[in-house]
């Protein structure tokens, strides 16, 4: 074929796609039982542009930070603090990081930031609860934002963990003998315990005759190196029969604990180290339910990952409130992350979804803030999800707007809300992430790798750490 037919051959064959792009039906053809789609003419014409997430992550992370002036140099102290108070005004208002507070109150996190402040001058632990789904499992995003803090405000240890753990984490091993039996309340792994005394964790494990639960610090290239030790063990054990015992074994360590007494009511059991230990062993005798083990520091702050997998946000309420309050209180938490919204998203296909969400959370909020009236609420929602949409792979449909309605019922509801969404980048931002190298998000377009996890959870760390520098200054 000579080279002019060949190139009129091409021409018309490209204009035959360009005509067929142009007419062929925005909403597919039918063919049996599938629908055939064919790309637009825009979706043809529109190259899209090679971004670097990472790069696009570097000056979002630089943009939250304050600058630091040397006073003596090149400003005098009363400029520079008026130059940090207008750059985080600024933030409050524009920054897609920052967390919408209700009423915009700035001081909205301003006993959370006392309570830990004074951490070390009390002696004190204040505990900081972490929910989500699938998204936080491993201890991903909180292991990050649990190190960080601690290392400004003192503290060790993962903090609370229940006594069987369904899913592996990179912080703490656990094993725990078969006749301990687990239920949780929702969930891809949700096992009913016939009652609804699932305390804080939202799980509880009974112990009959005996048991044995053992801990030990991982030691994962992901594994944050407070989390890998503890100085304090504490059971929170509810229903207990008469001399139910728990006995904590650890390096050169041994001490039983027992409640002579049979009780309806939660208690708890304590043992503290002189030194920090990185493993150790509890051995039960008689029947409870345990509803928790905390392992911490002296004093300082932790960060508790709880994660549910499958899990909407919608449960809290129904659990017990006796067992639940008497953990909140022990536990000193001050500070509660609700991060759902994503496992709700699939079935998201109207407005009116949207709204017989919000009531659940609506709920939720509430009960939180009845039970627990010391700490402050945060929702976080969904991350960007991608699902194929006229077979082409792009953003869920009506994420922006629950993500929107999400906002609004937090603060409406006297909580702050904090949108993974666009600190992402927004709209098809999944698709990026996915793609970055390396990646940032698994090829599932919903949940992020740990370097991802890991760059959410500084955004947040440093979000939040721009209004501790703002109350400082106020104070």
């Amino acid at each position: 074929m000579k080279v002019s037919k060949s190139l009129i051959f091409i021409f018309l064959v490209i204009f035959l796609l360009a005509l067929t792009a142009m007419f062929f039906p925005k909403e597919g053809v039918k063919f049996f039982d599938r629908r055939l789609f064919f790309p637009t003419l825009e979706d043809i014409l529109t190259r899209e542009k090679s971004v670097s997430v990472l790069e696009k992550m570097q000056i979002l992370e630089e943009s939250l930070k304050i600058q630091q002036f040397n006073d003596s140099v090149q400003k005098a102290a009363d400029e520079a603090r008026n130059d940090t108070v207008l750059f985080l005004k600024k933030f409050f208002t524009t920054h897609s990081a920052r967390f919408y507070l209700p009423k915009n109150d700035l001081n909205f996190f301003a006993p959370v930031f006392a309570a830990m402040e004074n951490c070390r001058e009390d002696s004190a632990i204040v505990h900081i609860l972490h929910y989500g789904d699938s998204q936080i499992e491993e201890d991903r995003i909180t292991g990050y934002f649990r190190q960080h803090l601690q290392e400004k405000f003192g503290g060790i240890g993962a903090g609370l963990l229940p006594a069987v753990q369904p899913i592996p984490s990179a912080a703490i091993g656990q094993s725990a003998s078969e006749n301990i039996k687990r239920h949780i309340i929702e969930g891809m792994h949700k096992s009913s315990a016939g009652h609804s005394r699932y305390g804080v964790l939202g799980q509880t494990a009974q112990v009959n005759g005996s048991g044995t639960v053992s801990f030990h610090a991982r030691n994962y290239s992901r594994t944050f190196e407070n989390t890998k030790k503890w100085t304090k063990v504490r059971v929170f054990v509810s229903r207990n029969s008469a001399n139910f015992s728990a006995k904590l074994t650890a390096k050169n360590f041994s001490n039983t604990k027992t409640l002579q007494k049979k009780s309806i009511f939660p208690s708890v059991l304590e043992w503290n180290f002189a030194d920090s230990v990185k493993n150790c062993a509890l051995n039960f005798t008689g029947n409870a339910e345990i509803s928790g083990i905390s392992l911490d520091g002296k004093y300082g702050v932790t960060v508790d990952n709880i994660p549910i997998r499958g899990s909407s946000g919608t449960y809290f309420s129904a659990i017990d409130t006796v067992s639940t309050i008497f953990m909140l209180k022990n536990l000193n938490v001050r500070l509660i992350f609700l991060e759902f919204g994503g496992n709700t998203m699939p079935s998201i296909s109207s407005q009116k979804n949207i709204d017989e969400y919000m009531q659940m959370l609506e709920k939720q909020i509430l009960h939180w803030q009845k039970i627990c009236p010391q700490a402050k609420i945060v929702l976080i929602g969904p991350a960007d999800m991608s699902k194929k949409v006229r077979g082409k792979l792009q953003t869920y449909p009506l994420l922006s707007e629950m993500v929107e309605a999400m906002k609004t019922t937090a603060n409406r509801n006297g909580a702050a809300f904090w949108d993974m969404y666009s600190v992402m980048g927004g709209h098809n931002s999944m698709l990026h992430w996915v793609k970055e190298k390396p990646a940032l998000a698994a090829p599932d377009y919903i949940h992020f790798t740990p370097k991802g996890a890991d760059k959410i959870a500084e955004m947040l760390f440093e979000a939040f750490m721009r209004y501790y520098e703002y109350w400082k200054i106020e104070k």
